[in-house]
């Protein structure tokens, strides 16, 4: 938190913006289209990654010819918060002097083991972490102080929250990134989210519409399938959703995923009209902007043209196309998109309803202004309770990470005086453990065999750090505590389904996030400085194992 105030003056802020009491310039929005070219129309439409990590030839050629809407930055585009505000702020130089629009600049900024930028905000632990930690008042105070952090950087869109319910413990791309796996916590924590974060003036996307909970395939390599009738989808994945678009949420992301049981067909739910159209848009009521996962993800990109999957996608009803590079695929898919304008395929009125959408969510949220019959950029205002919020990070973030700490097994094993020793190849853990005021003793992972040959593991409890390992070590290592009489518990601080799952362990302490912030309240714990939660709300597999 000392980093942001030093860096960036609260005058750079934006002023703190109520979602539900906003005014609309949808008047203003329809009047600016009047005056843009199709090409300038296209352009609103796609977010593409951009190179570098400070202005040059090739980010510069980008935002001129093909005058995006937005940007999506990634972490090789971040290095400081002073240079990534500094770029930033060239980039909107651009976008002005290109197509006279500033630009949506997005990042997956989730928390835990998603997130792009490391200097300027507070790391947050995550979904799951908040989840079990079970405070959805935390949850909002975490996402209106990142929200106003982003903000300070020139980050104007978090795509975020994941409401995703994670029912199925072998997904492999969802896990700690949801809230759970229960439809109800995932939606008051969602809600609680978008609330926080967008009454920072950071706008929110609630994702992976319409749920990428139930499948243990990852969409960024196949083409997932989730075989369930809407029935069950209106009573899990869609339910959080519902309180999503409830809450206001303006934007939402697709998934790139296959409902047979619903559509009859094979193809994903980004170019589908039943779900982007017919559920989302009719059914469920959302009038904001739908955005579509990244294009470039082996579900969509293997299957069909990048070009054709873009206008059907438009179709469907997405309104920007999200696409993770910048390289040779902006090109085909803004040529297809123009080409099927041309060819009355893509009516220009369907082009008109997403730009509008675009441009009244940019004029809503300060990023930009309309006077004197053209568009502007926002200047930023100072927001007079900023200092309040950002003073509180850092105890939104210990009581959110030090509340997420479960412990499943022998309870007393948990309990003073035991002496617990920890094993552990993360040496970031190690010396958290020897700072501490009552340290933990913590040795490396590969120590641990050689102390039980030695007798020096005799009357103590230990803990091995267990993320990473597969079954097969976690079995042997849990053998040999057992054949020699020590008390094991395992330690998880990243996906917790590994180790829930794994049959080797009865003794385990989970984290659900391997922040700095959650391994201190690990170390904090294993020193008895407080206990950990002994129930949770998320079914974690282990029940499944026995």
């Amino acid at each position: 938190m000392r980093l942001v105030f030093r860096l960036f003056p609260l005058f750079c802020i934006m002023a703190l913006i109520t979602g539900g009491c906003m005014k609309r310039y949808d008047d203003e929005a329809a009047e600016a289209i009047g005056s843009m070219t199709i090409e300038q129309k296209i352009g609103q439409m796609i977010m593409p990654a951009v190179p570098g990590q400070e202005i040059n030839d090739e980010a510069a050629e980008l935002v001129k010819r093909y005058m995006p809407g937005g940007l999506i930055l990634f972490g090789y585009n971040i290095d400081t918060g002073r240079k990534l505000k500094g770029f930033i702020e060239a980039l909107q130089g651009e976008s002005m002097a290109a197509s006279g629009v500033p630009l949506f600049v997005s990042v997956d900024q989730e928390g835990g083991r998603v997130r792009r930028i490391i200097d300027g905000v507070t790391q947050f632990p995550g979904n799951l972490a908040a989840g079990i930690a079970g405070d959805s008042d935390l949850v909002s105070d975490w996402a209106r102080i990142l929200g106003i952090q982003l903000r300070m950087l020139g980050v104007n869109m978090n795509l975020a929250p994941v409401v995703d319910v994670n029912n199925n413990p072998d997904n492999p791309v969802i896990n700690s990134r949801s809230f759970g796996s229960d439809p109800r916590v995932v939606a008051d924590m969602g809600a609680a989210y978008i609330r926080g974060l967008q009454k920072s003036g950071c706008i929110a996307v609630a994702k992976h519409f319409p749920g990428h909970g139930d499948t243990n395939r990852d969409s960024h390599v196949t083409l997932p399938v989730i075989n369930y009738p809407m029935d069950r989808l209106r009573r899990v994945e869609l339910y959080p959703f519902h309180r999503a678009i409830n809450e206001k949420v303006e934007c939402v992301m697709t998934a790139h995923i296959s409902y047979p049981a619903v559509l009859g067909s094979g193809e994903p739910a980004t170019i589908s009209p039943r779900f982007l159209t017919g559920i989302l848009r009719d059914e469920i009521g959302f009038r904001g902007v739908v955005i579509t996962d990244d294009m470039e993800m082996n579900a969509m990109s293997q299957s069909m043209d990048m070009g054709e999957a873009a206008v059907r996608s438009v179709l469907a009803g997405t309104d920007i196309v999200l696409i993770s590079t910048y390289g040779g695929n902006v090109p085909a898919i803004v040529n297809s998109l123009l080409a099927a304008v041309k060819s009355g395929r893509l009516p220009v009125e369907r082009i008109d309803a997403s730009v509008k959408r675009i441009l009244e969510l940019k004029f809503r949220y300060r990023i930009a202004d309309y006077r004197e019959g053209r568009v502007h950029r926002s200047p930023q205002f100072a927001a007079d309770d900023a200092p309040g919020w950002l003073a509180r990070a850092d105890e939104v973030n210990e009581k959110i990470s030090g509340g997420a700490v479960h412990f499943h097994g022998d309870r007393s094993l948990m309990a003073a005086p035991a002496r617990i020793v920890l094993y552990t190849d993360n040496a970031a853990l190690r010396e958290i453990c020897a700072s501490m005021t009552r340290p933990v003793q913590a040795k490396p992972l590969e120590t641990f065999r050689a102390d039980i040959a030695s007798g020096a593991c005799a009357g103590i409890v230990a803990c091995v750090h267990a993320d990473g390992l597969d079954a097969k070590a976690m079995g042997e290592l849990a053998a040999l505590a057992s054949g020699n009489g020590v008390a094991l518990i395992a330690l998880s601080t990243g996906n917790p389904f590994p180790v829930a799952r794994s049959s080797a362990f009865g003794n385990m302490l989970f984290t659900f996030s391997n922040t700095e912030t959650s391994l201190r309240r690990a170390a904090a714990c294993l020193a008895g400085d407080f206990a950990p939660k002994f129930t949770i709300n998320c079914d974690l597999g282990i029940a499944a194992r026995r």
